[in-house]
């Protein structure tokens, strides 16, 4: 099972130091802590697996607000709540977290949430890149080029070439990634949009091949 790096967004200041221990102790990367959400969008690399988020910042944005956010980059959260509030709780669980975590916190209720997003991970890719061997989520490649002999790997963040083929990397890959052209694999998280040639993947146009018409259904 891989293990999920993890972002704290949580106003209170001992609080999060304290959710922090604890996800250190049950062997989880806490990557980063932030203590609004103004703070957390302003700084993030987007380099983690999921976030703990309190539903209620005490700043303008709000848990709701970041949520939002998150799912727009394909980032699994975990409310943190300690208010039980019929209303924002439905608009929250609307939003579809992984889980929730109530304070004060229990170790075996913040192991529970985070293995609920371990399990649902894919397995990392092992890839060459400019800094030596890496390992790559699938969940942060947009899409996938292939030329002749190699392959470009489009993330959220870069794009790394390898030299394999596009058949090989596809047998890699979860469900979520389709092949919609001889030199495409694209990642359907990620398609903001879709004409009867193309599809759009994060503002980039993806030719769309009559021979994979077929797979498109499954979106």
């Amino acid at each position: 099972m891989v293990e999920p790096r993890v972002v704290i967004i949580e106003d209170e200041f001992f609080v999060a130091q304290h959710l922090k221990q604890l996800v250190e102790q049950l062997g989880f990367e806490v990557v980063d802590v932030f203590h609004s959400g103004e703070d957390f969008l302003t700084k993030t690399d987007w380099e983690f697996d999921t976030a703990l988020v309190d539903i209620f910042l005490a700043k303008e944005l709000t848990g709701l607000d970041i949520a939002h956010e998150l799912k727009e980059n394909q980032k699994p959260f975990i409310f943190i709540t300690a208010n039980q509030d019929v209303r924002t709780l439905k608009e929250a669980a609307r939003l579809g977290p992984s889980s929730y975590i109530s304070k004060p916190f229990k170790a075996n209720d913040v192991a529970a949430a985070l293995e609920i997003v371990a399990n649902k991970m894919p397995s990392m890719l092992t890839i060459r890149g400019v800094n030596g061997v890496e390992q790559i989520s699938p969940n942060d490649i947009t899409f996938i080029k292939s030329d002749g002999a190699y392959i470009e790997m489009h993330t959220t963040r870069s794009m790394v070439v390898q030299r394999k083929l596009l058949h090989e990397i596809m047998e890699e890959l979860p469900e979520t990634f389709l092949r919609v052209h001889r030199s495409y694999l694209v990642n359907t998280q990620f398609i903001d949009g879709k004409t009867a040639v193309h599809l759009i993947v994060r503002g980039t146009e993806i030719p769309i091949s009559r021979n994979y018409k077929d797979e498109l259904r499954r979106i």
